[in-house]
């Protein structure tokens, strides 16, 4: 009877874990999008952009070995304030380049590639400010210890900005 409650367990607390990675708001979407969740579906997130009429953050990244991603994540956008200002203002698209090569489904890793190449980024974290068109580049971000939520949504403004005066000259 002790080994079966305890298997039981065991499996409600594996499930319920289960359940948080795949459904849990930090979790990266692998198709689709949703407003304020990171996907790695670029064409689904270029339409929803275009629908919106929003600009798209790429997130080029190496998730499980870049040591500034995993600061970035931490300290930007795994806050409160991020989330809710992305869930509103921005389409988000990751486009990873990690070492375990199970994390990215294998569909996806040659237009990565792409994406990396047409955006000329040369490390990691980038983070690719892109116009609603899913193409014309507006700006790019970096990462360093000091940034926040509030730094972070101030420099991606300021280039929104940029762009926009640079669009009605």
């Amino acid at each position: 009877m002790i080994g079966l409650r305890s298997t039981l367990a065991g499996l409600l607390m594996g499930l319920l874990a289960l359940a948080a990675q795949e459904d849990g708001v930090d979790a990266i979407l692998l198709e689709g999008v949703k407003a304020g969740r990171w996907t790695m579906d670029f064409d689904a997130a270029r339409k929803d952009a275009a629908r919106k009429n929003l600009p798209l953050l790429l997130n080029f990244t190496g998730s499980d070995w870049c040591g500034w991603c995993k600061v970035m994540d931490d300290s930007v956008f795994h806050k409160d304030e991020w989330k809710e200002f992305a869930a509103d203002h921005v389409v988000l698209v990751t486009i990873d380049f990690p070492r375990d090569k199970n994390i990215v489904p294998a569909k996806w890793k040659e237009r990565n590639s792409q994406l990396k190449k047409h955006f000329g980024v040369r490390g990691y974290p980038t983070y690719v400010i892109v116009a609603p068109d899913g193409t014309t580049k507006l700006g790019h971000l970096g990462a360093n210890g000091g940034k926040t939520p509030e730094s972070f949504i101030k420099e991606f403004r300021k280039i929104l900005k940029k762009a926009a005066e640079d669009k009605s000259r």
